[in-house]
């Protein structure tokens, strides 16, 4: 039987119903591919509204609570405020097992991390603690920061993991400034700038060391926020003139293509993205602090453009060759 005789074949036994499209596409993989994509673009888009939703249900319940907020009395100010956040909490630990449900249960997860800082905020200013003192900061990130760690370790759930780090982060800052407070002969900004560095650093490698694995989905995440603390840090470390810092400056350009570099080795658009609007930025700097004197402001533009054109194209070379 040839080509032409089985096609005739399939088309007289579907109009006769003896077979349906459906049945046809299904035997030869199409179906389940369509399927496939289709089920994965409804479940990200249920996924983008769950957590919109999330939002604004936080935002609905402030609104609600400062309307009511001086009728309150202490511990309902607590309860309204941390007792919410601990149920939100609560339901999406029911929810994490419901896969039917989708997001929903990270949803909840969102809401709880929203809400229980809020509350925690509450409860000591409630208690008659000075929330604005950094050791209150500490105890709350320190607080959360085991609170969803613990959870995380339990459940595994990937949500659980992100506001660890957020929290973490938080901590890890706090206890920093709580460090060099008061030390006048330090130079504050300086040392917030190397925090941030190393805070950046450590979500690079963090994101390295989660390809690859369960955890894969945050690595896009935390490579976008590691390489922009990183080679923001970088940035304000080198100062501008008459103040720049020279060793700052110099060993930036190394840096970004070193940034660069790794986006094309580790097929990262996060990095490769960054990386080169780092580097636009940084040539932007370099041009109007050292040469707009000299060849003129409107001279500066000119030349600033033409150069970020070069960095676009080169990242979009890059992006086809090595990284797409």
């Amino acid at each position: 039987m040839d080509k032409q005789q089985l096609l005739g074949e399939l088309a007289t036994k579907i109009q006769a119903g003896e077979l349906t499209t459906a049945e046809v596409m299904q035997t030869i993989g199409l179906d389940s591919t369509i399927n496939t994509e289709e089920d994965e673009t409804t479940s990200r888009l249920s996924t983008v509204l769950y957590f919109i939703g999330g939002g604004v249900v936080f935002l609905g319940m402030i609104f609600l609570i400062g309307q009511e907020w001086a009728a309150f009395s202490k511990p309902m100010k607590i309860f309204v405020t941390l007792g919410s956040g601990l149920a939100a909490f609560v339901v999406g630990v029911l929810l994490t097992n419901q896969r039917q449900l989708g997001a929903l249960g990270p949803a909840f997860f969102l809401i709880s991390a929203l809400l229980i800082p809020f509350g925690l905020l509450v409860a000591y200013d409630q208690f008659g603690v000075d929330v604005d003192a950094i050791i209150v900061m500490i105890q709350i990130n320190g607080i959360l920061f085991a609170a969803y760690l613990a959870a995380y370790l339990l459940m595994r759930e990937n949500i659980l993991l992100t506001f660890a780090l957020i929290f973490g982060s938080w901590l890890f800052m706090a206890c920093m400034d709580y460090m060099v407070r008061g030390v006048a002969t330090l130079d504050h900004w300086r040392f917030f700038s190397y925090t941030i560095l190393l805070v950046g650093l450590t979500y690079m490698l963090m994101a390295y060391s989660f390809a690859n694995t369960k955890r894969a989905v945050l690595s896009g995440w935390l490579y976008s926020f590691g390489v922009i603390g990183f080679l923001s840090a970088a940035l304000a470390l080198g100062g501008w003139k008459p103040s720049q810092n020279i060793f700052w400056e110099a060993i930036y350009p190394g840096l970004v293509f070193a940034i660069i570099f790794l986006s094309t080795h580790l097929k990262s658009k996060s990095l490769l993205i960054f990386g080169s609007l780092a580097l636009g930025v940084y040539l932007t700097k370099i041009t109007a602090q050292y040469f707009s004197d000299s060849i003129g402001w409107a001279s500066s533009l000119v030349l600033i453009g033409f150069m970020l054109m070069g960095v676009a194209y080169l990242a979009m070379r890059l992006n086809r060759r090595y990284v797409s």
